[in-house]
């Protein structure tokens, strides 16, 4: 049995250890955490090595040894790294190069590479500008997702966030962008599988209003975006320049970018698995799990998958995220009767019982997600409230520890 090595044993590896077994691979997982508890995937896996991964030499010796045919890694942009390094070492197949993986995870880099094929970016400033007008956002140029950014409303807190964003950047830069309030998060995502790409969907985002102190978490992702044929119209061709310029390839990509009177302005790529874990939706809607074809190639396996182009879709979709307020959980309500719920495509659960939620930064604990996919507008409405009115995190004394919940106003505003 071929043997596949996954980078990280958090709960979202969870679903890269069931896709390769139905495959029919053996899966190993590894990271440094002795204590299983720690690493749901590892205890998912036909295998767990204690091995961090990062530790790229003593995991590619100990792939020689066993016998490895190939690895993987999924929502970070540290653990790909490590993959591309291993990969080459051990002249596996890999989804991406060093420079691909660059231009996803330096601001600045991204930039000059929209730049480049015509796509419009955010406008940004320095520190030491005189003419800021605030509010603007203070971002690690080499963080990925909410890590390190915040939002400075006046020279006293872009001083503060400004540290804060340098502490957290590994080359010790940083941009600062203005904070766009007029506008709306989009995302798309592609794969692209032996040098065809195709467009997988849209969505837009929900910001949460952050009157606990969190501003920037996504709350929800509705599927597809009401902007998606603006896009397809005015920058999808530019956008599939600049993967072929880049010669992306059997790989999946995203762009997110802000819809803003008219015109699209880019911020953010990944060229690896995102948080709102789309091959769910990609899944319902067309019967296939780009999941499957990132596994297959990882393991050079011939794929016969043929992507189809997600246009004009009637299904209405939403992916719900929770985030916790510190505390210990003491009870979860309500996810044994949602299962029954035919809308409710995927539940994640990222707590247990007895766990303790601590949040240091501005990215709060996700606790759970929901992905919903109805046949009506209607149905996906009363589904977010059936989620809404059931499902819950308790403390011990009774509280709930859920940060922030969709409003059924939203839903219609969005």
């Amino acid at each position: 049995m071929d043997k596949l090595l996954i980078l990280g044993g958090n709960p979202t590896e969870i679903e890269i250890v069931e896709r390769a077994k139905k495959l029919g691979l053996y899966t190993i997982v590894t990271d440094n955490h002795t204590d299983w508890k720690l690493s749901p995937a590892k205890q998912l896996a036909d295998e767990g090595w204690n091995i961090s991964w990062s530790d790229v030499d003593t995991l590619a010796k100990k792939c020689q040894e066993e016998d490895v045919n190939g690895v993987i890694a999924g929502f970070s942009e540290f653990r790909v790294d490590n993959m591309i390094q291993l990969c080459e070492r051990l002249h596996f197949p890999c989804s991406l190069t060093m420079h691909q993986l660059d231009v996803t995870r330096d601001k600045l880099l991204f930039k000059e590479t929209c730049r480049k094929y015509g796509l419009n970016t955010i406008a940004e400033h320095h520190i030491d500008d005189s003419n800021i007008t605030f509010p603007v956002i203070v971002k690690p140029v080499d963080r990925a997702g909410s890590i390190g950014i915040n939002v400075a409303h006046n020279k006293e807190e872009l001083a503060a966030y400004y540290e804060t964003a340098l502490s957290l950047s590994p080359s010790k830069q940083v941009v600062i962008e203005d904070f766009i309030t007029d506008g709306i998060k989009v995302d798309v995502y592609y794969y692209v599988k032996d040098n065809k790409l195709t467009f997988l969907g849209s969505s837009d985002t929900v910001m949460c209003k952050g009157d606990l102190g969190a501003k920037i978490l996504q709350k929800a992702w509705p599927f597809k975006s009401k902007y998606e044929q603006d896009y397809l119209k005015q920058v999808d061709g530019k956008v599939r320049n600049m993967f072929n310029g880049l010669a992306i390839n059997n790989a999946y990509a995203t762009m997110s970018m802000f819809y803003r009177n008219g015109d699209f302005y880019f911020f953010e790529a990944g060229f690896r698995l995102s948080g709102e874990m789309s091959y769910h939706y990609y899944e319902k809607i067309a019967g296939m799990n780009y999941l499957d074809s990132m596994i297959k190639h990882s393991m050079g396996y011939k794929d016969n998958a043929d992507y189809k182009e997600v246009l004009n879709c009637n299904n209405h979709c939403i992916v719900l995220n929770f985030f916790g307020l510190d505390g210990d959980v003491d009870n979860i309500k309500g996810l044994e009767e949602l299962k029954k719920n035919d809308n409710i495509y995927d539940i994640q659960l990222y707590v247990n019982r007895n766990e303790a939620i601590e949040n240091s930064t501005n990215v709060f604990k996700k606790i759970a997600m929901f992905t919903i996919v109805s046949a009506s507008f209607e149905d996906m409405v009363a589904t977010v409230n059936a989620v809404n009115n059931t499902f819950d995190v308790f403390d011990k004394n009774g509280e709930s520890l859920v940060y922030e919940r969709v409003s059924e106003q939203e839903l219609y505003i969005n």
